[in-house]
Formats: C-alpha cells, structure tokens, sequence
C-alpha cells in the first residue's frame, strides 16, 4: 500500500475523474504536461501528483486504483474526501461533530475503501444501528 499526503489524494480523486486510461495519465506524467488537466480542473496544479510519479511509476498506478493510506489527515480533509471520493453529503449520508462524523451510511465498499485510506490517528468503526463512525484515536 502507497502512502501519501492529502493533498496527493485530492488530486489523484479528481485525476481518476478525467476518464483518463493509465497509458494516458502515465504518459502525459512521463512528459510533464500536465497543463491539459489543468484546463479540465482548474483548481489543482497536479504537481503533488507528478511528485508522486516520480517516487514510482508502480507506486503512483496504486495510488491511482486507491490502494493508499493517507498520512495525516484532518477532520475537514476526511469530509472533503467523503464528498469527492464517494459522493457522501453531510447532514444527508452523515452527522459531522466536533471531534468526528456519526451515522455515516454506505455501502461495505466504501467503508473499506475508506478504511484503507485513513491515517492511523483516525477510528472507524460500525455502531449497532448499522452506520458507522470516525473519531480521532
């Protein structure tokens, strides 16, 4: 399992929404000219995603298929990755408190998803009404 920052899985979420193949995501890497994703998501510069190519080509495609752990991340980080990861909304698919997320609802994919991605500052775990919670450690 790869392990990168948060930022890294923010672009590499918005990178597997392209509908890219990985011959054109890694060649475009290869090249450097990531300008063309630029214009597509105008926000993020990919630069966090080249500086993960270039730690592997092997360890990046992992990355891409999301068989990642993030290093750190923070509450907002773990909101923000629900709603482009997953497409998950507060106050509709989770409770957000001060100190974690209650009653997240979804399916056994996402959670394990989710439970691979989350640094280990962060539990998750399932309740008995059948959601599930995150809360720091």
């Amino acid at each position: 399992m790869t392990i990168i920052n948060l930022m890294q899985a923010y672009e590499l979420d918005k990178l597997s929404k392209l509908g890219l193949t990985d011959e054109e995501i890694v060649g475009t890497l290869h090249t450097g000219e990531v300008s063309v994703w630029q214009e597509k998501v105008p926000n993020y510069e990919f630069s966090e995603t080249m500086a993960l190519f270039k730690e592997g080509e092997q360890l990046f495609l992992d990355a891409l298929h999301g068989n990642y752990r993030i290093k750190y991340v923070t509450l907002p980080g773990i909101q923000r990755l629900l709603h482009l990861r997953f497409s998950l909304e507060e106050d509709k698919d989770y409770h957000l408190l001060e100190t974690g997320i209650q009653h997240l609802t979804c399916n056994e994919e996402t959670i394990v998803k989710l439970q691979h991605m989350l640094s280990t500052n962060w539990s998750l775990a399932k309740q008995v009404d059948g959601t599930y919670s995150v809360f720091v450690k």
